[in-house]
C-alpha cells in the first residue's frame, strides 16, 4: 500500500510463520491495482475536486495625499484528493495448494489406543486363521462319525472362536484404522429391542419342537445355528432393552467403541479368564494335594472326598473374582474418553455380552441332545455378565472421572459384580455339597411335560427373574442421575442423539 494511505505492512521477519495464519483476502473489486472480487461492495472511488480559489479584495482608495492600498489576490485553489489505492489485501502467508493447511493438534491418547487397536485386531486375526485351521479339522472328524458327542462341541466352540477372532478382529481393525485417519463413527443405534425377544422364543419353541421329537441330533446343521440364535437373540434383547430404557437421558456412544468393547470380552475377556482360571486351578491342587486329573474321574477314591468342595471353590470364588474382574478390560483403555457413568455402564456391558456369547455356545453345545433345555436355563447368562461387566465399567469411571467417593464407589461396583456372580455359581452347585445334602438336591426334580427341572436350575430361573428387576432399577438410576451429562465425547465433535456420524477417534 503506498505510504501515502498512512498504513505499511510488518517487515518480513516479524511476521507469523505460514502454518499459523490464515489466507489473505483479496483487493476490492475495481479499486486501481486490485483484482476482481465477485460480489464486492466498495466501487473504486473518483479523486474529490479542488476548493475553489477566494476572490481577491479590491484595493481602498487612498486619502488626499495618501496612495491607496492594492487589493488581495485571491487563494489559489486547493487541489483534489488522489483516489483511494486498492487495498492489497490481508499478508498473503497462505494459499490452498501453495503450503499445508493448519491441522488439528494430535491427540496422543487417541493415537495410543488406535495403535493398540491395530496390534490388538492383528492378533485376533493371526489366532482366528489358525483357529479356521483346526474347527475345519475338528468338522472332518465329526462329520467322519466319530464320536459325535466329543467332536461336535469341540467343532462349535472352535468355530465361535474362531468367529470371534476373523468377524470382530476385521471390525476393530478397520475402526483403528480410521480412528487414526481422523475419521467419525456414527452414532450407535439398534433395534427395537422385542424384535430379537420375538426371535428368541421362536428359536426356543423351534428347539423344543425338536427336542420333543427327538430330532435333535438328526439335524446338527440346523442344531447348530439354532444353538447360536439362543445364545445371541437373548443377549441382544438385554442390551437393546438397556437402550431402550435409557432414550431419555442424554448420552451417546459410537458403533466404534461398542465393536472395541464387544470383541475385547470376547477375545481378550475368554483368554484372561481361561489362563487365570486354569493357573488357579492348578494352584490350588498342588496346595490341596488334589490331582487335576481325579476331577472328571468319578472311579477315582479322591473323587467323592476333594471333588466336590474344589469345584465349589472354583466355581463360588475363583470364577467370580477373576472373571468379573478381566471382563471389561478392554473397556477400561476407554475410561479417560467416558462422557458420562451412562457410557461407561453400556460399553460395559458389551463386553459382557461378548464373554457371555462364546461362554454360553460352549455351554449350549455340550449338551446337543438337550439344547433347548440348556438354553433355557442359560438364557439369564446374558444379564449376568453384561450387567456384572456393565457394573464394574462404572466403577471405573468413578475411579477415574469422578473425586468424591471415587474409590468406594468404584469398589462397590466392582463387589457388586463379583457377589452376584458368586451367588449365581453357588446356586449351580447345589448339587455339589457334601453329603447327604448334595446327592439329596441331586435326586430332586420338577417334571414339565418333556422337560425335568433340577432345583438348581430352578433357582437360577429365579436369579434371572431377580437380576432382570435389578437391571431395570439400575438403569433407571443410571437415566436420572446422568439426565444432563454430555451428550457426546470431547473428542468427537460434538456428538449428539439426533446426529448421523460422530466420534472421531476411539
Amino acid at each position: 500500500m503506498p505510504a501515502s494511505s498512512g498504513f505499511a505492512f510488518p517487515p518480513a521477519s516479524v511476521r507469523p510463520p505460514a502454518s499459523s495464519s490464515y489466507p489473505g483476502y483479496p483487493p476490492y473489486a475495481g479499486q486501481s491495482g486490485g483484482a476482481s472480487w465477485p460480489g464486492a461492495w466498495h466501487p473504486a472511488q473518483p479523486p474529490y475536486p479542488g476548493y475553489p480559489g477566494y476572490i481577491g479584495y479590491p484595493g481602498y482608495t487612498g486619502y488626499p495625499g495618501y496612495p491607496g492600498y492594492p487589493g488581495y489576490t485571491g487563494y489559489p485553489g486547493y487541489p483534489g484528493y488522489p483516489n483511494w489505492p486498492a487495498w492489497p489485501g490481508y499478508p498473503f502467508y497462505w494459499q490452498p495448494g501453495l503450503a499445508a493447511a493448519p491441522q488439528r493438534p494430535r491427540d496422543n491418547y487417541q493415537m495410543v489406543l488406535g495403535i493398540v487397536g491395530i496390534v490388538g485386531s492383528a492378533l485376533a486375526l493371526l489366532t482366528g486363521l489358525v483357529l479356521l485351521i483346526l474347527a475345519s479339522f475338528a468338522l472332518l472328524l465329526s462329520v467322519s462319525g466319530r464320536s459325535t458327542s466329543t467332536f461336535y462341541p469341540l467343532t462349535v466352540q472352535t468355530l465361535v472362536y474362531t468367529s470371534a477372532g476373523l468377524i470382530g478382529g476385521s471390525f476393530c481393525l478397520y475402526h483403528s484404522i480410521r480412528s487414526l485417519m481422523g475419521k467419525p463413527s456414527r452414532i450407535l443405534k439398534m433395534p427395537p429391542f422385542w424384535i430379537f425377544l420375538i426371535g428368541y422364543l421362536i428359536t426356543l419353541a423351534i428347539g423344543l419342537i425338536l427336542q420333543a421329537t427327538q430330532q435333535a441330533d438328526s439335524f446338527l446343521l440346523l442344531t447348530t445355528i439354532l444353538i447360536l440364535l439362543t445364545a445371541i437373540l437373548p443377549a441382544l434383547t438385554l442390551f437393546t432393552l438397556g437402550l431402550r430404557l435409557l432414550r431419555q437421558a442424554r448420552w451417546s456412544t459410537s458403533w466404534r467403541r461398542f465393536t472395541l468393547a464387544l470383541t475385547s470380552g470376547a477375545t481378550l475377556g475368554i483368554l484372561l479368564a481361561s489362563l487365570l482360571e486354569l493357573s488357579a486351578t492348578l494352584l490350588i491342587a498342588a496346595g490341596s494335594n488334589l490331582n487335576p486329573a481325579f476331577l472328571n474321574d468319578p472311579s477315582n477314591p479322591s473323587y467323592q472326598t476333594g471333588q466336590r468342595t474344589f469345584l465349589l471353590i472354583l466355581a463360588i470364588v475363583v470364577a467370580p473374582l477373576i472373571e468379573e474382574t478381566v471382563k471389561p478390560l478392554g473397556v477400561a483403555l476407554l475410561s479417560g474418553r467416558f462422557t458420562s457413568g451412562i457410557e461407561a455402564f453400556i460399553l460395559g456391558m458389551s463386553a459382557g455380552i461378548g464373554f457371555d456369547l462364546v461362554e454360553t455356545i460352549g455351554y449350549i453345545s455340550m449338551g446337543y441332545s438337550n439344547w433347548a433345555h440348556v438354553a433355557l436355563v442359560r438364557s439369564g447368562a446374558g444379564l449376568l455378565h453384561g450387567l456384572g461387566a456393565g457394573m464394574v465399567a462404572l466403577g471405573w469411571y468413578y475411579l477415574v472421572r469422578t473425586r468424591q467417593r471415587r474409590f468406594l464407589l468404584g469398589f462397590a461396583c466392582w463387589l457388586y459384580a463379583v457377589l452376584q456372580h458368586a451367588l449365581w455359581n453357588a446356586c449351580g452347585s447345589l448339587t455339589l455339597l457334601p453329603a447327604p445334602v448334595g446327592p439329596t438336591l441331586e435326586s430332586w426334580q420338577l417334571n414339565l411335560g418333556p422337560m425335568s427341572f433340577g432345583i438348581d436350575e430352578l433357582l437360577i430361573i429365579l436369579l434371572t427373574i431377580i437380576f432382570l428387576v435389578l437391571f431395570v432399577l439400575i438403569v433407571r438410576w443410571l437415566r436420572a442421575h446422568y439426565q444432563e451429562a454430555t451428550p457426546a465425547p470431547a473428542e468427537d465433535g460434538g456428538a449428539s442423539t439426533s446426529g448421523r456420524a460422530v466420534a472421531i477417534g476411539v
